[in-house]
């Protein structure tokens, strides 16, 4: 049975591949009326947005199973993959879209019903752009890379779609066909940036790489736990990584050598229950302590202090 936030994820990436099937349609129809390369260029993003959102839908399920023998931490970080075959996808489109563009160039473009081609795409590019916020909304909100990287990417093709009007306007106006393919050359470029940038978000994830504003909410929530329990000393090697919904923190803390273990075990939950709430709204944290006494600091423990941590 599935919880109501996931049943928002599933109808997010469902609604993302209707809307991106029906996008593609209307605009291959666009381009068969006015042979416009700008057209083309946002007909060819739609493919990759179809392609990208039935990975994500499976993506999305993927990571929703539960951790098992074989994967202890659960499926989380699928999202990262999935990103990152997004933004190759989307370096694909733009690459495809130069190819197409410059030949246009070389053999002289051939533009026909311009106006026709402006009221499909623009109510192609308005849908997507209601979509796509709404994609990155409700992944903020459900903390789903794989929503939050999907709106992005509509968000893109809806750029690529005002780009693409954009030049059948300026054509129209002008009379010069060369604006059509030299206006698909600067759509490519946009979207290329775009997913190289997903690309990055995606790497980082799988290499677990920190952010480092969440390691100084991080550190500073633990300096102020630390001031304000007397059986605490200090804390050190403090780190946090990721995986779908779920955050992982662990760190070191001195405690004095009348700590009990079950007095541990109540600090241990307390602060779960505060990071989640102060720092992780709506992620499920999982925190690990390793508690040094004071007898020992300074024998045997590496004691890398929280400042450079956090650095």
């Amino acid at each position: 049975m599935y919880t109501p936030e996931i049943q928002i994820k599933k109808k997010a990436a469902l609604i993302s591949m209707l809307i991106g099937i029906l996008m593609f349609i209307g605009k291959i129809g666009a381009y068969v009326l006015t042979n416009s390369a700008a057209i083309l260029s946002d007909a060819l993003e739609s493919i990759v947005h179809i392609v990208a959102a039935s990975l994500a839908f499976y993506s999305m399920m993927l990571s929703l199973r539960p951790p098992d023998k074989n994967q202890p931490y659960g499926y989380g970080k699928i999202e990262y993959f999935s990103a990152g075959f997004e933004g190759s996808l989307i370096i694909f489109a733009a690459i495809s879209i130069l190819y197409f563009a410059i030949k246009d160039i070389v053999e002289g473009p051939d533009v026909q019903k311009i106006d026709v081609g402006i009221y499909i795409i623009f109510a192609a590019s308005a849908i997507n752009l209601f979509l796509g916020f709404y994609l990155i909304n409700t992944g903020k909100r459900t903390n789903s890379l794989i929503l939050v990287a999907d709106g992005k990417h509509v968000l893109t093709d809806s750029i690529t779609s005002f780009g693409a009007i954009a030049a059948l306007i300026v054509v129209l106006l002008t009379g010069n066909v060369y604006f059509d393919p030299i206006f698909a050359i600067i759509i490519a470029i946009n979207i290329l940036f775009t997913g190289l940038k997903l690309i990055r978000q995606s790497f980082n994830g799988l290499m677990n790489r920190s952010d480092p504003n969440v390691l100084k909410q991080l550190d500073t929530f633990f300096t102020n736990i630390v001031s304000s329990d007397n059986r605490l000393i200090e804390f050190h090697r403090l780190r946090y990584w990721s995986s779908g919904d779920k955050v992982f923190v662990d760190l070191h803390l001195t405690c004095n050598d009348e700590l009990t273990i079950i007095e541990s075990h109540d600090l241990l939950t307390e602060i779960e229950a505060q990071i989640s709430e102060e720092i992780f709204p709506g992620s499920k944290v999982e925190l690990m302590l390793h508690f040094d006494p004071t007898g020992l600091s300074g024998h045997g423990i590496e004691n890398i202090s929280h400042e450079s941590e956090a650095s």
